[in-house]
């Protein structure tokens, strides 16, 4: 029998289409690469999954719930959870598993799902599921839209080599120095 995170590992996040070209392509090098390529690209994120994760844990820790609109055209990067961060012949990557983990933990906190529920038969797994993922996916989009509010305040924020630091951090100017 599958676990519930197992089954969740198993999703493919969704996104709001408005961030693909502004965020998505601007900041992170799809279909990933090595370091030596990212930075070649001028791009923040090897691959789009790693922004995603960083988004959601942008959001989540500045309270940032956000569902993405029904009037939106939602969009993936057809990358399944559990697949992020495998290594697949790459020295350079490293295992995302306890970052899978520690999403799935903080989804659980936040949905506020019903285990009891669950175990009971009551509710099904996809449909916890689905609860899940839209946790995530309205995290995600918040913390999305911190980024952009944060790139159209200053283009340039993200030049500065603590900018996703700070942000997520809840630090907005560059960390003062002890003379």
């Amino acid at each position: 029998m599958e676990n519930l995170f197992d089954r969740w590992k198993t999703k493919i996040p969704k996104y709001d289409e408005q961030f693909r070209e502004t965020l998505f392509d601007a900041i992170s090098k799809k279909f990933g690469g090595s370091e030596k390529q990212k930075a070649d690209l001028g791009k923040n994120f090897s691959t789009n999954y790693e922004l995603y994760i960083y988004a959601f844990f942008l959001g989540l820790y500045n309270d940032e719930f956000c569902p993405i609109p029904d009037s939106s055209k939602k969009v993936d990067f057809s990358h399944a959870i559990q697949h992020w961060g495998s290594k697949s012949g790459r020295l350079e990557r490293k295992d995302f598993t306890i970052l899978q983990e520690y999403m799935f933990a903080s989804l659980v906190a936040q949905t506020g799902i019903d285990i009891m529920a669950l175990e009971k038969g009551e509710v099904s797994d996809d449909e916890i599921c689905r609860q899940l993922i839209h946790t995530m996916e309205s995290f995600t989009n918040g913390g999305l839209v911190l980024i952009r509010e944060k790139l159209d305040s200053n283009p340039n924020y993200f030049l500065q080599q603590t900018s996703f630091l700070n942000l997520i951090l809840g630090k907005t100017n560059q960390p003062q120095r002890n003379s």
